[in-house]
């Protein structure tokens, strides 16, 4: 899932105090309902506008607002069904049966990208390392790669607390607050930073650490500036909480940075020695989608989900889970006439803002061949979570993901994303490109909880199954040669 912070993003410009049982559902780019359009914006004409790259680019990348749980409602349409009817969905007299799906060889993959490589931070070295991993699986199973290059910015930064010893802390760094570098003792403040909390210790010059909850985070740091610190921590009181936020308009000339509540621990056993937060990272990098085909193969249907994760987070569910599957997927394929009618992609720098998506859709538009894409099925954090599995669909592919799902007897119906929850689907439906997501709610995302430990093995296998038998049937909408296990629907 993309998030507002490379690390974790949580509330907007307000901190209020979070729940005990507060979910980490908390990504960045607005959405609306099944559609996804940006947030306070008119409902969708039937047939959606063709965004430009400058647009695709500005989805990613704002603050969550602190959503409850998404309600169950009907996807909004994205397309003029009557404009061109879709093919039936008959397979032809020389169709060939669908392949099974090895659910336990998509595990091995989750258990390779999260335990071996561990967190695949956007822009890194292991994230790298993992796109050099899916290039040569997708080789070894036959198919043709095509890394592509691109280059990112991004809205937000990770900061770094270094300590004496050379140890440190990454954390997230929030937009607005001051760029520089800055050194000083580190000093616990009571409370949650208030005037008063600030009034019963000696903060001038020294980095302030300070708890989350009770007041807007942009307050807390005009408390501590107005107090003489030279920087603010503010920390999580919980571990399922994510991190990060926003000013709004405001801006702080000190650094302020937020961390893990376990973070926080570690740092408040250590006061009095001095900290050194270096300055701002650039706000750019260089990343890779890894794109998988056959010789002489189309992008009928795009199959993929992002590989890399948020700082210090093995990301077993965000998203070796969904990277896992497209891997299980292109191996299940691999022997079948229909692989010729999918681009099978893992996307760089999701994190950050969609980016690899938004560079993956502008090269089919710069190659004249995104009005080939029939359809664009999203893998992304599916490793975690509850039924009902909400399918977030464009209209015209809505009856066949809920008619799969009914004949599969998994409970998963139609619904939407919390508001300000976005993946890489997003950036095909800006397009004009109709797409399938399988959302599992209450998911576990963006905290050093997302990990093998607490991956969820059955939600995993029931939305793996369903994905496959969707891609059979997008595949039969594409005009592929392929005899789906299930019912398409009308």
């Amino acid at each position: 899932m993309v998030i507002a912070a490379t690390i974790s993003v949580a509330c907007a410009s307000e901190d209020a105090q979070p729940t005990a049982g507060e979910t980490s559902q908390d990504v960045s780019q607005p959405v609306q309902q099944a559609a996804q359009q940006p947030a306070q914006q008119p409902a969708p004409p039937e047939q959606p506008a063709v965004q430009s790259d400058e647009q695709l680019e500005a989805q990613s990348a704002e603050p969550e607002s602190g959503q409850p749980e998404p309600q169950q409602t009907e996807p909004a349409q994205t397309q003029d069904e009557s404009a061109e009817a879709a093919p039936p969905l008959t397979p032809s007299e020389d169709a060939i049966p669908a392949p099974s799906l090895s659910v336990e060889a998509a595990g091995r993959y989750v258990e390779y990208l999260a335990g071996e490589l561990g967190p695949r931070t956007t822009g890194t070295e292991q994230e790298r390392a993992a796109a050099a991993y899916l290039a040569e699986t997708f080789e070894r199973l036959g198919y043709i790669v095509e890394v592509q290059e691109f280059s990112y910015t991004v809205r937000f930064s990770v900061g770094r607390i270094d300590l004496d010893d050379g140890s440190s802390t990454l954390a997230f760094r929030f937009t607005g607050s001051g760029d520089q570098a800055v050194r000083g003792v580190l000093v616990d403040v009571p409370g949650f930073g208030e005037p008063a909390d600030f009034e019963s210790v000696d903060a001038l010059g020294k980095v302030a650490i300070v708890n989350r909850g009770a007041i807007e985070f942009h307050a807390k740091a005009v408390n501590a500036e107005a107090a003489g610190a030279v920087a603010l921590i503010v920390v999580n009181r919980f571990d399922n909480e994510s991190l990060g936020g926003t000013f709004g308009p405001n801006t702080s000339q000190i650094p302020v940075l937020q961390i893990t509540r376990e973070a926080g621990d570690a740092l408040r056993g250590r006061l009095l020695e001095t900290a050194t937060i270096p300055a701002s990272a650039p706000r750019s990098g260089e990343s890779q989608n890894v794109i998988a085909r056959k010789p002489d193969g189309a992008c009928r249907v795009v199959v993929g989900g992002h590989y890399d994760t948020v700082p210090e987070v093995s990301g077993a569910n965000d998203n070796a889970s969904g990277t896992a599957l497209t891997l299980a997927l292109a191996e299940a394929w691999t022997d079948h006439p229909a692989a010729a009618d999918i681009c099978f992609v893992g996307f760089g720098a999701e994190e950050q803002g969609l980016h690899g998506s938004v560079a993956f859709v502008r090269s089919l538009r710069d190659s004249a061949t995104l009005d080939q894409v029939s359809a664009m099925l999203n893998l992304d954090a599916i490793g975690d979570g509850r039924a009902p599995y909400h399918i977030i669909a464009s209209s015209e592919l809505q009856s066949i993901a809920d008619a799969v799902a009914a004949e599969l007897q998994i409970f998963a119906g139609g619904g939407s994303l919390p508001m300000m929850l976005g993946s890489d689907h997003s950036s095909f439906h800006s397009a004009g490109v109709p797409v399938v997501f399988v959302f599992p709610p209450g998911a576990t995302l963006h905290t050093p909880l997302d990990n093998l430990a607490n991956f969820n093995h059955e939600v995993f296998e029931d939305i793996a199954v369903l994905n496959h038998g969707i891609l059979a049937c997008l595949l039969l909408r594409a005009g592929s040669p392929v005899r789906p296990d299930t019912s398409c629907g009308e």
